[in-house]
């Protein structure tokens, strides 16, 4: 059997004779293991899972989404970029025949090889703004996919192929409209919530269609901003999760695992997470960076979503020594064998400065407990 071949099995539960190993190792870290900061993510990525015995989930292989775009007669942006050493700010104004919008990202690199890209003014700011979007904005452009084709050439059999898309509220909330405006939009204004929700759904799914043609294994569906320590299970039940399942299912209807990921806080929303349908879902994050437990999560899912994740990766993998390591890979490994479908990983991806003996014994232990 391929890792290939390993891998999908296990997130389409189905059994296999080892637990995979596949920790999330994001473009940063491959940056610093080859010490450079224009390396080929795309080519160079399994070549750091090979070096550490890994299993191979591709997933720096996603395509830029145009989210203010693209231009048209009547929806014009005006794009200017400051910069301050190495941080980034630029601000978009979008010209309309009914007046302007504007949106200013950022970028502030926090390690030397990491950065955070975000939105800080949003261009959702009241209802007349996504009129706005929804009279003007030209329809989705074509994307660029060929990472996607690049990525699964240079996996080849030894593993798969899954870049990153934000889940139907990550989509909104990460780009569009301010995170507390839009909880209160959903209780207080909720038609203006459901227009503003579908609307940049819909465009989306245009986007992910393209994605899913370029032949990705698995989406990674970033499920993080609405989590519970942010909202409670009713919040989540009434508001968002019809539209986690409407795209969740038009991706897994073409035949591509879900994998869902939430990094943080999780506890109590586990009991509605496997009612989405997901295929897969991690990141089963323990205290103190989250508040999973990983007994709880083996309840709620049981054998019907693979489960992905457990390790932590901020201190235990930054500061603890080999025996630690093995002795928690080896408690996460007894605690699922037999009752869920698992693949051994991290809660998110490695930081920066992550000793390379630690992550060896991560996928030695790994190996030597996943077996049998």
């Amino acid at each position: 059997m391929t890792t290939r071949e390993l891998l999908l099995r296990v997130l389409n539960q189905q059994e296999v004779e080892r637990i995979p190993v596949s920790p999330f190792i994001h473009v940063n870290y491959v940056k610093e293991f080859f010490d450079d900061h224009d390396v080929d993510w795309v080519t160079k990525t399994p070549d750091v899972y090979r070096h550490f015995g890994f299993d191979i989930m591709h997933r720096n292989c996603t395509p830029a989404y145009n989210f203010l775009g693209p231009q048209g007669p009547n929806w014009e942006l005006d794009s200017i970029t400051e910069k301050d050493g190495r941080d980034e700010t630029t601000t978009t104004l979008i010209h309309t025949p009914d007046g302007d919008l504007r949106c200013v990202e950022k970028t502030r690199w926090i390690y030397e090889y990491d950065a955070e890209a975000s939105v800080v003014e949003y261009p959702i700011k009241e209802e007349h703004d996504l009129e706005l979007f929804m009279r003007y904005q030209p329809p989705p452009g074509i994307a660029d996919t060929s990472d996607i084709s690049k990525a699964r050439q240079a996996v080849s059999q030894e593993g798969v192929v899954a870049p990153w898309i934000q889940g139907a509220f990550n989509l909104t909330a990460f780009y569009y409209r301010k995170l507390d405006d839009l909880l209160l939009d959903a209780m207080l204004n909720t038609g203006f919530y459901a227009r503003t929700m579908d609307y940049f759904l819909t465009r989306y799914m245009v986007f992910v269609q393209q994605m899913i043609a370029a032949g990705p294994d698995v989406i990674s569906y970033g499920g993080n901003i609405a989590n519970s320590k942010i909202i409670g299970p009713d919040f989540y039940k009434n508001y968002i999760a019809s539209y986690e399942k409407r795209l969740i299912d038009f991706i897994q209807g073409q035949g591509v695992v879900v994998l869902y990921h939430n990094c943080g806080y999780a506890s109590k929303l586990l009991p509605l997470y496997p009612e989405l349908g997901m295929q897969a879902y991690e990141s089963l994050t323990p205290p103190p960076h989250g508040d999973t437990s990983l007994g709880k999560a083996l309840s709620n899912f049981g054998k019907g979503t693979t489960l992905l994740g457990n390790i932590d990766q901020i201190d235990l993998l930054r500061t603890g020594d080999r025996h630690a390591i093995e002795a928690e890979v080896k408690r996460v490994l007894d605690a699922v064998r037999g009752r869920a479908h698992f693949i051994l990983a991290t809660t998110d991806y490695f930081n920066d400065n992550t000793p390379h003996e630690n992550v060896h014994m991560l996928a030695d232990a790994g190996r030597k407990y996943g077996s049998g």
